[in-house]
């Protein structure tokens, strides 16, 4: 598909996935769904593999992904990706290998852009390659975020910052295990559990299996201080 064709698309004020981070519009995704199509993959399976050379990106259509690295063969979850939201787009931006692995965490439908669409897209729609930028600055600022997170604060003040993260001011689910939260800050879920307990005994979530909703924003705020 030409960079042409998809300007032809109606292009809708907002992104899908995560507020403006995600750079594809939803109508966009359909038109390149429709044209590519989409791999349907289930949970643990490896999209992308650490260190291999990149020669498509993966847009994520529903499920989740998570972003790893494997150190002396131990894996350590680093980010979680989700619908609307891209893989392997810097690797091949860089003309490097990847640094993480990309595996899907639950159930994903996920469109494959080979590099040579891709480039296409960025040349002749000035508008998808502001969007492909901005998304990812966002993301290397939200891992610089996460990163003050891990080393600042105690682990209720991680855990608060974490959960605030994926869900913003309003609140809302965290489809995350709670060995995933333990991977993300560095420490283990038993720990992650005890933190927990005591913010759903406070009202601040409800916890259920491999998600947590987040009923009082507020008062997870007031845990950071």
């Amino acid at each position: 598909m030409s960079g042409a064709e998809l300007g032809q698309v109606h292009q809708p004020p907002r992104c899908v996935g995560r507020g403006a981070v995600a750079p594809f519009s939803p109508a966009e995704l359909t038109e390149l769904e429709r044209r590519i199509g989409a791999r349907a993959a289930p949970a643990g399976t490896q999209l992308l593999h650490q260190g291999a050379d990149v020669d498509r990106i993966g847009i994520i259509i529903s499920g989740e992904v998570e972003c790893s690295h494997r150190r002396r063969g131990r894996r350590q979850v680093l980010q979680v990706l989700h619908p609307g939201e891209v893989y392997g787009d810097i690797a091949l931006l860089c003309a490097v290998p990847t640094l993480f692995g990309v595996r899907a965490a639950s159930e994903v439908a996920v469109i494959e852009l080979d590099a040579p669409r891709f480039w296409a897209l960025l040349e002749q729609r000035p508008h998808v390659c502001r969007r492909v930028l901005f998304s990812v600055a966002s993301r290397l600022e939200q891992l610089e975020r996460r990163l003050l997170t891990v080393t600042a604060g105690d682990l209720t003040h991680k855990v608060a910052a974490l959960l605030l993260d994926e869900v913003g001011p309003r609140g809302g689910a965290v489809s995350l295990s709670q060995e995933t939260i333990a991977q993300l800050l560095g420490t283990t879920r038993p720990s992650v559990n005890r933190v927990l307990k005591a913010f759903e005994q406070a009202g601040y979530v409800q916890l259920q299996y491999r998600r947590i909703e987040v009923s009082d924003p507020v008062g997870l705020e007031h845990a950071l201080r």
